[in-house]
């Protein structure tokens, strides 16, 4: 198993209740994927570095997980038509 950090963005239009609704939907998606050992971060509403959809901030959340590597490419499918996260970006952590 190898380690993990995904960041996704999640749109801010989404009321700060229905957050919870979306990081547990990424991390069900990441568990369907054999992923273990989840932890998430929320880190808040920041400034983008460039508008994306014409917005320009956005609610940044962390997730460190363990899993292996020919397992994300289904995570990362799903995760592409999830239409509340607006940018996300998974790295191998050491």
């Amino acid at each position: 198993m190898t380690n993990y950090e995904i960041m996704y963005i999640i749109n801010p239009t989404v009321m700060e209740d229905a957050r919870g609704a979306i990081i547990e939907k990424v991390e069900a998606i990441l568990t369907a994927s054999n992923a273990t050992e989840l932890k998430t971060t929320k880190m808040g509403e920041r400034k983008l570095a460039y508008p994306i959809e014409k917005k320009g901030t956005g609610f940044y959340v962390l997730t460190t997980f363990k899993a292996e590597g020919q397992n994300l490419q289904t995570a990362e499918n799903k995760l592409n038509i999830t239409e509340e996260v607006m940018r996300y970006i998974i790295v191998k952590n050491k």
